[in-house]
């Protein structure tokens, strides 16, 4: 479905009613709840009110949302809570979301409950998984302190990368321990995150980073860190690798995005808001989605072996007015779809069209 086949899902067949666990829905879970319920309880606006409505009548609701994120809730639930409210919601026979935070999230292997996730493997994720955004804030007026605009098509593509890319042995034995360590934690107290093999994220962006300095069809700016933020700890030194980073994305038309320990990344959004065109090195990746967005036409989805080829046929097929398009319609995208309170609009039609 193309972006304008998404402008037509924005006006709601009707008010999604929403049954909930009103108690959970408190300061101290801020960080945990469900990311539509914190937009309806603490951001609220003329287009939630439109949109959203809760209901203490599970009997009368559209969907029931389980309030706070359910990996962490899991983790400490010695009651079966979640076990228990799971049943009595099916007995009613009413569909359930649930949020699964954190890099691996969690699959259920219910056809009745639709689990938000951040990331996983699109080839091992269940038809029941939604791929949600990462939330990201607009840079341009907060940090840059100027507006957007869009840049022109040069004859070489120019690529940006601020960010942690270590090639080091001891960089690589030191993500490794904190993955053993992760695992041992999650197998020792039974925690319900997914397996994900380990993934040398560091290594990998160092590697696959200076085989795109070495092609000289494509003008290279990268910044290598050691450490998230170089390390830095204090606020000026924050603010000013803040600024370093999103300087460095508005400069270069191509933004090099790679995963973390998820398989997912942040930097996609971040481009995406600023309005440039981010270069997804493919792991297996799902995409937002991607039943209705033609990913094809916002970003470059490259694979590791043929980066470089990729993005020069990409560059080399667009003129300069359709490079600047493209611009336009990625900032636009996250700003009028992929937000919290729009994307869960679109997946509420998309959803109530089915029934």
């Amino acid at each position: 479905m193309s972006l304008q086949s998404i402008n037509e899902l924005k006006t709601p067949a009707k008010m999604l009613k929403i049954y909930t666990e009103h108690d959970f829905l408190k300061d101290d879970n801020r960080k945990m709840i469900f990311p539509l319920l914190f937009d309806i309880v603490y951001v609220t606006n003329d287009n939630t009110r439109s949109n959203f409505v809760l209901t203490d009548s599970l009997l009368e609701s559209d969907v029931a949302i389980f309030p706070v994120d359910i990996v962490s809730f899991l983790q400490k639930d010695k009651s079966n809570f979640f076990e228990n409210w799971i049943s009595k919601v099916l007995e009613c026979k009413v569909p359930i979301w649930v949020y699964a935070a954190g890099d691996f999230g969690l699959t259920f292997k219910n056809d009745n409950v639709l689990t938000f996730r951040l990331g996983g493997f699109n080839s091992k994720l269940t038809t029941n998984s939604c791929i949600i955004p990462c939330f990201v804030n607009d840079p341009y007026n907060r940090i840059l302190k100027n507006d957007f605009f869009v840049l022109s098509k040069n004859e070489k593509p120019n690529i940006g990368f601020v960010g942690n890319a270590n090639g080091s042995l001891s960089k690589l034995i030191k993500e490794f321990v904190l993955y053993l360590r992760r695992n041992i934690i999650n197998l020792k107290f039974k925690y319900p995150e997914d397996y994900h093999p380990f993934y040398p994220a560091g290594k990998n962006r160092h590697k696959l980073l200076q085989k795109i300095q070495k092609d000289n069809r494509i003008e290279s700016n990268f910044i290598f860190r050691d450490k998230y933020r170089g390390g830095n700890k204090n606020v000026k030194d924050k603010e000013k690798t803040t600024l370093e980073f999103f300087k460095n994305i508005q400069d270069n038309l191509y933004t090099f995005c790679l995963r973390g320990n998820g398989n997912f990344s942040v930097r996609f959004y971040e481009a995406m808001v600023m309005g440039r065109i981010p270069v997804l090195i493919d792991t297996d990746v799902r995409l937002p989605l991607d039943n209705c967005i033609d990913w094809s036409k916002h970003c470059v989805k490259v694979s590791k072996d043929s980066m470089t080829q990729d993005l020069m046929a990409f560059h080399l097929s667009k003129t300069d007015d359709e490079i600047k398009k493209i611009q336009e319609n990625n900032r636009k995208l996250v700003l009028e779809k992929l937000n919290r309170v729009d994307y869960f609009i679109q997946i509420s039609n998309l959803y109530l069209k089915k029934q």
